[in-house]
């Protein structure tokens, strides 16, 4: 591996725990969009980038297809999160999918760069 970060998406970089996940949804946070996907991020106390994904039963009812689109999103961040590295402190986000409609994994890459870009860049303003 020529890269610093590891392409692998660990156990203690999700957002598993349920006060932190009402902490970001709560109040305080931020979201950015880049149609289909929305990313609403917060700083926190805990180390490192912790993410979750969500994909609404409303727009897909069938299992299969919300999971696709899961790994979609999965796959892509983890492709592109050193975009995240200098940081300083935690970061959690929440993806979460928009559009009743599916798209190929190459434009859904597109649109998590653009969405990580701009987390980065808010981030770097502050």
């Amino acid at each position: 591996m020529d890269s610093l970060v590891p392409h692998t998406l660990g156990k203690e970089e999700r957002l598993c725990s349920r006060k932190a996940i009402d902490e970001l949804f709560g109040g305080g946070h931020k979201s950015v969009t880049a149609y289909p996907i929305r990313a609403v991020y917060m700083p926190s106390q805990e180390e490192g980038v912790r993410v979750m994904v969500s994909v609404s039963k409303r727009h897909f009812k069938r299992a299969v297809k919300r999971n696709r689109i899961k790994r979609q999103l999965r796959e892509t961040y983890r492709l592109q999160k050193e975009l995240l590295l200098p940081l300083d402190g935690g970061l959690d986000i929440a993806f979460l999918w928009t559009s009743p409609e599916l798209l190929p994994t190459e434009k859904v890459f597109l649109k998590m760069k653009n969405i990580l870009q701009r987390i980065s860049e808010s981030l770097t303003d502050q």
